[in-house]
């Protein structure tokens, strides 16, 4: 056994400690004292993670209290009461007593069809007035309830019947075929059902299997293979579209990107699966198109491939692929202020005092954003109003910081977040270039969790086709939330289009422009609170 290996082994015993100098003693307890602060941070950690609350929300413990840390102290002096107070101390109950507001039941949507509920007609004699003996009248119909009620969806069969005619002289004949556009030549799906199944999965999570029990109570056995392949042809017809969405994205000059993984069946990989990634990419407020990609890993060449050519301000985390994609295109890399105070926060277990004095200063930050949201200031106000309020607080930050560098143990978790601020901090302050950038990018963040929705549902994809495929439909479910657009009117009405004459105006197709040419409703009648809509 090599010497290196058996001192490893040895243990320790007062003999062999009695038998080291001074020097070496303090070392060794040195590595252990950090070694157990690392550890126990770690255990502090682990059991926020699992019990701790889970939200980010910050209440600065120097904030004044509204009504004062104390009940006001009583007057040893009786004080005269008001006639109010005295008929509540009598028992007695006031005129002039506000009421407490009670619950009432939302307003029935004006846009349902109404079915009236009314009692059977009265006979003759029932009509008959017994003081005037006279028929009675109607005078009004009184609503006393309304409740909703569901009707579940139906299937139907469209037969596609050609009309024969023949000459009865000499038999010639005429074939007259249904003139109905089909998205599947000889398919067993209509552009109903299969926007039906798109929606379903992509923008209800619903996957495919569950899919398949739900028609067999509505009465057709339809088999999850069939629908991957009303998918497959879902996005061979709308895939120019999402081409014509991403040239127009890079014309942004701000462009938002995140990532997340899925997992992907790969027989060439152990286990028979492998890891591959979705990004987002979310256009400016000029381009607002959310578009996603899907790369087999997570190697800079898939947002370098999407981004080819473009050059503007590229806005996500501190992801080498980014910072290496910035270097190479000349793209300006603005990095998410979010991410970094996301740190602070998670270390606020084990460093309280030095991390509650960082989330103020972010605090003041976020406060800056949100006044110049309430006032509609354009983006040279904002720029202006940041340049005046916030750098300011960015110089007392970047003080802080190199002051906590200084004491932070590199490898605890308040250690981490200090030089994570400080190895970034030029990217963390590129916002302030424009009065279009955002101090996060929680509006890209939030498209994630489409994916990580949709992952816990239906749990990996099939194969790299299949991520190529769902890039396409999570765009345009992702982007008809962002303009409030009803997904399933829009989706078929764009089947419908595209299948009749493939050469249609893509900018009528676009969500922001799209009007339905047979009905339909545009908007969405989702609240627009409930919805993820990625409004600044």
């Amino acid at each position: 056994m090599p010497k290196q290996q058996k001192r490893k082994t040895e243990k320790l015993t007062p003999e062999t400690l009695q038998s080291l100098d001074q020097e070496t003693l303090v070392g060794m307890i040195m590595r252990l004292y950090e070694q157990n602060v690392q550890l126990s941070e770690q255990l502090r950690e682990l059991v926020a993670q699992k019990y701790g609350p889970k939200t980010e929300r910050f209440v600065d413990p120097n904030q004044m209290r509204l009504f004062g840390a104390q009940q006001p102290t009583q007057s040893a002096e009786p004080q005269p009461q008001t006639p109010k107070q005295q008929d509540q101390t009598s028992g007695g109950t006031s005129n002039k007593a506000a009421k407490r507001k009670g619950h009432s039941r939302n307003p029935m949507p004006s846009w349902l069809a109404r079915v009236p509920l009314r009692g059977k007609d009265p006979d003759q004699e029932m009509l008959q007035c017994k003081c005037c003996a006279i028929a009675r009248n109607k005078v009004s119909d009184v609503i006393t309830n309304s409740r909703l009620e569901f009707k579940p969806a139906e299937l139907f069969v469209e037969d596609f019947i050609n009309m024969v005619f023949s000459c009865p002289k000499c038999g010639d004949t005429l074939v007259v075929k249904p003139d109905v556009p089909e998205p599947i030549e000889n398919g067993g799906a209509g552009p109903g059902l299969m926007t039906e199944v798109a929606v379903s999965k992509y923008e209800d999570h619903t996957p495919l299997y569950r899919q398949e029990r739900r028609f067999a109570r509505l009465g057709a056995n339809i088999s999850r293979s069939t629908m991957c392949g009303w998918l497959a042809a879902t996005v061979s017809i709308v895939r120019p579209l999402y081409e014509y969405m991403k040239e127009l994205l890079l014309q942004s000059l701000i462009i938002a990107t995140d990532d997340t993984p899925i997992k992907v069946l790969d027989r060439k990989h152990k286990r028979n699966i492998k890891t591959g990634r979705f990004w987002i990419f979310r256009g400016d407020d000029d381009h607002p198109y959310n578009l996603f990609a899907y790369t087999p890993g997570r190697a800079r060449a898939g947002p370098k491939t999407f981004l080819k050519g473009w050059n503007g301000y590229l806005q996500g985390d501190c992801f080498s692929g980014n910072q290496a994609l910035c270097a190479e295109s000349g793209a300006v890399h603005v990095a998410c202020r979010a991410h970094d105070r996301r740190y602070y926060v998670k270390a606020l277990v084990n460093n309280k005092a030095a991390c509650e004095q960082m989330l103020s200063m972010y605090q003041e930050l976020f406060k800056i954003e949100s006044d110049a949201r309430e006032l509609q200031l354009s983006a040279k106000d904002v720029k202006l109003m940041r340049e005046q309020e916030a750098k300011p607080i960015l110089a007392k930050m970047k003080t802080w910081l190199d002051q906590q560098s200084l004491v932070a143990l590199p490898k605890s978790s308040f250690g981490k977040a200090v030089n994570y601020s400080l190895n970034n901090w030029e990217e963390l302050n590129n916002y302030l270039l424009d009065g279009n950038l955002r101090l996060d990018n929680n509006l890209a963040e939030q498209e994630m969790k489409r994916v990580a929705i949709g992952r816990k549902n239906f749990l990996f994809l099939g194969s790299d086709n299949g991520g190529e495929n769902a890039e396409v439909l999570m765009s345009i479910m992702s982007t008809c939330r962002r303009h409030n657009i009803e997904p399933w009117n829009y989706l078929r009405d764009v089947l419908q289009r595209l299948t009749e004459n493939p050469g249609t105006d893509l900018d009528e197709l676009l969500p922001q422009n799209w009007k339905p040419k047979n009905g339909g409703t545009p908007i969405s009648r989702l609240p627009l609170a409930r919805q993820m809509a990625s409004v600044s």
